[in-house]
């Protein structure tokens, strides 16, 4: 019913012949507007001025205080263009950004012109974009793929967005460069371990902006999800190969 299958015993289950399909593209849309509302949230502080006005009740208090930007004509980067990245792409269309993205597969030229990314190498993204949003799965070639070496790399003005998987990004390497102003800020739907500790120190940072990996959920993504699932199951107990199966590694 989901995209992600890292709960899963994939070796053990590989072994044994038995292919897996999950459920990638019901959720697409449902996180890429979450990962939007990230975005827009770190970079022009919502949830600071959310505990102003209504917490503490200071209208408009420190405004100029907190820099705010636009994500309009900024560069965004995308770790991954797969079924996410494409729908985070094709909204981003519409905030005029110049979106680079960064994908092991070839995607296809008309698939880029349509969404107006263009291809960059991985250490080059992480080096222009003024936001970088991850949008890959949890494998052992993606686990902690943000770390110190990608962090000191970002601009100091640039955001990291995560509303893939936790372990993708090295949380006390994240900790160190939002504490220390190595970047901007976070937008997190996820985290390391879930549930997360309630002392995780990244509670305490005014520049992250976490929610409780909730993006993949809607109303909609659950219509979604469900007539996939049963059409897949229709489609091998007729004999058709099932869609979306995934390929395990070696």
């Amino acid at each position: 019913m989901s995209a992600g299958f890292d709960q899963l015993d994939a070796g053990t289950i590989g072994e044994m012949g038995i292919p897996i399909a999950n459920n990638g593209g019901a959720n697409s849309i449902a996180v890429s507007e979450q990962t939007i509302a990230l975005m827009i949230a770190v970079s022009k502080k919502t949830m600071l001025h959310w505990d102003m006005a209504v917490r503490q009740r200071r209208w408009r208090g420190d405004l100029g205080s907190l820099p705010m930007f636009e994500i309009t004509n900024k560069t965004v980067g995308l770790v991954g263009l797969g079924r996410v990245g494409k729908q985070v792409a094709k909204r981003l269309k519409g905030f005029d950004t110049r979106t680079i993205y960064y994908d092991i597969d070839d995607i296809a030229t008309k698939t880029q012109i349509e969404l107006n990314v263009e291809p960059l190498a991985f250490e080059d993204l992480i080096r222009e974009s003024d936001i970088i949003s991850l949008h890959v799965p949890l494998n052992h070639q993606t686990r902690a793929l943000i770390s110190h070496q990608e962090l000191e790399a970002m601009k100091p003005t640039a955001y990291l967005i995560n509303a893939s998987r936790g372990p993708v990004v090295d949380e006390k390497a994240l900790h160190h460069a939002l504490q220390s102003g190595i970047i901007a800020g976070a937008g997190l739907d996820v985290l390391e371990k879930e549930p997360t500790p309630a002392d995780n120190p990244l509670f305490n940072l005014d520049n992250v902006v976490i929610t409780p990996h909730m993006a993949a959920s809607s109303y909609e993504t659950d219509l979604r999800a469900g007539d996939f699932a049963y059409s897949n199951i229709k489609r091998v107990l007729f004999g058709e190969p099932p869609q979306s199966l995934i390929v395990l590694e070696d």
